[in-house]
């Protein structure tokens, strides 16, 4: 019996994901990047102490916030409903249904923003409380964290704004303006806190920062639907809305209980030591950029196909697409994820042991890097299989297994803190991601029948392999570097340190990169041309 045929929408599909993923990707990487800096500034400027504490505490607030009223809504609700209307013909209903939601957003997200301006004394109780509250930092930390939350809040009504917006954008398969949007929010955060950030505003800088950021994504994606520029309007009975609703009610329900856990985790981290939530965000923020540019871009380039794949009942288009997703996430995070292990020590020197950080700040920021690394490897699949579900319109399975999820994030931190501090919170964090990931699979399984094809394997085994060699000639070259003689610390040797520091991750990383690629390249992964040949035609280095 001869092999079918290929099918000859396969490689378009593939195209299609790649394109989307490459540019999503080049602005994730930008944005990140800009994190990255951002972080790197409040590390030097502020270290990981109180002041740190006080700003992690207000901008998880806020950050909880968002995801509670509308961030969690963009890829379960938003996109795979809106995704049905972003044709030509539907674009006039499309106009009202964004309008509609934009109206809707301006009076629950602001009056929950009113209130919790009111109350923000009794928000920070709630959030330092189980960490011993003013017994556990300072009375001046508390009400710094009581300032920032007061401030900070306001960007909370202006990202809802700015993520229907963007869903919109999403599904209409426009993917730069978002890209650049989230981008520019960052650069907006870097460039305020170098400005205010040793003034008097100190670490108010990087809250002023992220309000302005917030407006400034508007400003950028706005734009891009002039052909369907939203119409405000009170049709909140519109049948897209009912289904965005009803699809996100389960969303809210798991959200809640990551809040829940979300708030006993900085609670412990609040008490267990000093450096605790400093090193921690610092840490969370390289593993984001990971997560950011792997699994975000490349679930998000996916969604809208497996959404209307769904809709048409193609379920062997639904699996190719799945597939090449999962396998394009599988060349990315391998490598991500044992390299930076690998130069884990290097990367926080580099990023973050400057100015205010001292020795013990950048060891426990290694260690949290380190302890979040396993879970970041599984959540960059875990992106993928929720959005799969979403795809299918089904918010319930992801929500129960979230919930499952934070069970076992709850018995692993009480079991792991008293032994290890810090570093059992973030062990606890990546089991949880594990967890999900794993139990996320298995249902995906057995709902479908598989979860892709038999490439999916092949690909994750070979990049198992190559990444593990990889990162073992990583590390070593990292540690023969590490041999050098290292300069002295006088103000004329300062520019030769900040070069070792720098030769001490690129040349690693670059000959980590080389290995890998080409090794992936010689051993037939296919992905591997197709995501380089995306970034080229979008640099316009490529056409083919």
């Amino acid at each position: 019996m001869s092999a079918p045929a290929p099918d000859p929408q396969a490689p378009s599909e593939r195209s299609i994901i790649a394109r989307g993923a490459a540019i999503i990707m080049a602005g994730t990487i930008l944005s990140r990047v800009l994190g990255l800096v951002r972080e790197q500034i409040t590390s030097w400027l502020f270290g990981t102490g109180d002041t740190v504490a006080a700003f992690t505490i207000a901008d998880n607030i806020h950050t909880m916030l968002f995801d509670l009223v509308i961030s969690g809504m963009m890829q379960a609700a938003l996109v795979p409903v809106l995704s049905s209307y972003a044709t030509p013909e539907l674009k006039h209903e499309l106009r009202r249904i964004v309008g509609a939601l934009l109206v809707l957003a301006l009076l629950v997200i602001g009056s929950v923003v009113v209130l919790m301006e009111v109350f923000a004394p009794q928000v920070v109780t709630v959030m330092t409380a189980l960490g011993g509250g003013e017994e556990a930092r300072d009375p001046e930390t508390v009400e710094l964290t009581i300032d920032l939350v007061r401030m900070i809040l306001p960007a909370v009504l202006l990202l809802a704004i700015s993520t229907i917006l963007m869903s919109t954008l999403y599904a209409m398969q426009r993917f730069t303006r978002p890209a650049l949007s989230l981008a520019a929010r960052n650069a907006a955060i870097v460039a305020v806190a170098l400005m205010l950030g040793r003034t008097e505003f100190g670490i108010r800088a990087i809250v002023v920062g992220i309000v302005l950021g917030a407006i400034l994504m508007i400003l950028i994606q706005a734009p891009g639907l002039r052909d369907v520029m939203p119409r405000p309007n009170f049709n909140f009975r519109h049948p897209a809305i009912k289904r965005i609703l009803a699809l996100y009610v389960p969303i809210f329900i798991g959200l809640m209980s990551n809040t829940i856990a979300l708030v006993v985790d900085r609670n412990l981290a609040w008490g267990v030591g000093e450096h605790a939530l400093g090193a921690m965000r610092y840490a969370t923020a390289v593993n984001q950029m990971v997560l950011g540019v792997v699994a975000a871009a490349i679930a998000l380039a996916a969604l809208p196909t497996l959404s209307r794949h769904f809709a048409a009942g193609d379920t062997a288009a639904f699996q190719r697409t799945l597939s090449n997703g999962l396998k394009m996430v599988t060349i990315m995070v391998v490598p991500a994820t044992l390299g930076l292990a690998a130069i884990s020590w290097p990367a926080v020197d580099l990023l973050f042991f400057h100015g205010a950080t001292d020795d013990v700040g950048a060891r426990a920021i290694q260690i949290a890097l380190l302890a979040y690394l396993p879970g970041t490897f599984f959540a960059a699949y875990d992106q993928v299989l929720i959005f799969s579900y979403y795809a299918r319109q089904n918010t319930r399975t992801p929500v129960i297994v979230g919930v499952l999820a934070v069970g076992v994030y709850f018995v692993m931190a009480f079991l792991l803190i008293g032994p290890l501090g810090m570093a059992g919170l973030v062990l606890a964090n990546s089991t949880q991601f594990t967890f999900h990931a794993i139990v996320m699979w298995l249902l995906l399984r057995r709902a479908l029948g598989r979860v892709g094809d038999e490439t999916v394997g092949r690909t994750l085994r070979i990049s198992l392999a190559v990444g593990i060699v990889m990162a073992g000639i990583v590390f070593l070259v990292s540690q023969a570097l590490g041999e050098l003689p290292i300069p002295g610390h006088d103000q004329e040797s300062g520019a030769a340190a900040i070069f070792h520091q720098i030769v001490m991750v690129v040349v690693p990383v670059g000959i980590g990169g080389a290995i890998y690629v080409g090794g992936l390249w010689k051993l037939g992964v296919e992905e591997i041309s197709m995501i380089i040949s995306g970034i080229l035609r979008k640099l316009g280095i490529s056409r083919r």
